[in-house]
């Protein structure tokens, strides 16, 4: 009798426990791992925050959609364009490990463009690089990690002798050997529970080579235009900032300033229609920008980030609003 009652009061033990969701003190039964490191995707903008390390890549697919709805003046005020301008970029950041603290980068990318019943398609500049990782992210607990990139910009997309009629839509490149050097600073700092906020920092500053011209340009010109134009040194500063919400949900801002030197131009600038000189060479030039996005993470190796990108002020420079998508894929 003590025996069946005895078993009893097991059975009436184990019901109790699945009823409150209590585990067993000698259940086998293990629960669900959360990876201790964030999965994050990095900002819209902002370059990646570490050297991708030997054995390893990742591809970042980009495709923007951006219409330039107009040009802020030299007073920083906007001015409506007559017809928008879009632009369809898709990109590609490739980086390969090459050792623990070095990687290289590779970034084609190609533009379809299209304004008042005009378009072309056209391959851009390509980009290639190394990155140094100075510091490592976690060497200490609080100040953060250091990369240093240098880049050098081919002059692979269409800059001179454009067609007048295309209206500047076969127009994808600078026409100039241009050198980024970039300086970054990341680091991952936790908060509470499963939130974590990633911080980005980055400076990059752009030489570029004089490049030689002939009739429609980048750099403005005409009919008969041929001279050299000495395109201005560029500075982009970006602060960017991803907060997880869990393990696969995460808020992204990026926040952007650009200021660009002035362009001159040396030589004959041609004529445009109606037998004017056209305009060559281009002033110096700011602008302020934001990206806000959310991304989702499939897993530490997959992930998407979407979001918009548009100019918020400006002097000499265009007003423009973006949607962007990327997807990010690590092995």
């Amino acid at each position: 009798m003590k025996k069946w009652a005895l078993v009893g009061i097991l059975c009436l033990g184990d019901i109790l426990q699945a009823q409150c969701g209590l585990e067993s003190p000698i259940s086998t039964s293990t629960a669900p791992t959360i990876d201790p490191k964030p999965w994050l995707t990095g900002p819209l903008i902002a370059p990646i925050g570490e050297v991708v390390p030997y054995g390893d890549f990742i591809v970042k697919s980009y495709v923007y959609f951006t219409t330039n709805t107009g040009f802020y003046n030299k007073n920083w005020h906007s001015v409506s364009a007559r017809e928008n301008f879009f632009t369809l970029q898709a990109q590609f950041l490739c980086f390969f490990g090459l050792t623990p603290w070095c990687d290289l980068n590779i970034i084609p990318q190609f533009f379809y463009e299209t304004t008042s019943g005009q378009h072309s398609v056209h391959f851009g500049d390509l980009t290639i690089g190394l990155d140094f990782q100075l510091m490592d992210v976690d060497f200490t607990p609080y100040f953060p990690g250091i990369k240093f990139a240098v880049r050098e910009v081919f002059p692979t997309g269409n800059f001179q002798r454009l067609s007048p009629r295309k209206l500047w839509t076969d127009q994808t490149g600078g026409g100039t050997f241009a050198t980024q050097f970039d300086l970054v600073f990341y680091k991952i700092f936790p908060l509470q529970g499963l939130h974590r906020l990633s911080t980005t920092l980055s400076g990059q500053y752009t030489v570029n080579t004089p490049v030689n011209v002939h009739g429609f340009n980048t750099y403005g010109g005409g009919f008969g235009a041929n001279g050299k134009a000495l395109p201005g040194n560029s500075f982009q500063g970006i602060m960017s900032f991803e907060l997880t919400l869990n393990q696969n949900w995460v808020l992204a801002l990026d926040n952007i300033y650009t200021h660009t030197n002035s362009t001159s131009f040396f030589g004959i600038p041609g004529i445009v229609f109606g037998g004017t000189l056209a305009n060559a060479g281009k002033p110096s030039s700011d602008q302020l920008s934001f990206a806000p996005a959310i991304e989702y993470n499939f897993s530490r190796n997959l992930g998407v980030i979407a979001g918009c990108w548009f100019s918020a002020l400006g002097r000499n420079s265009t007003e423009f609003r973006s949607g962007v998508i990327n997807f990010v894929y690590v092995y």
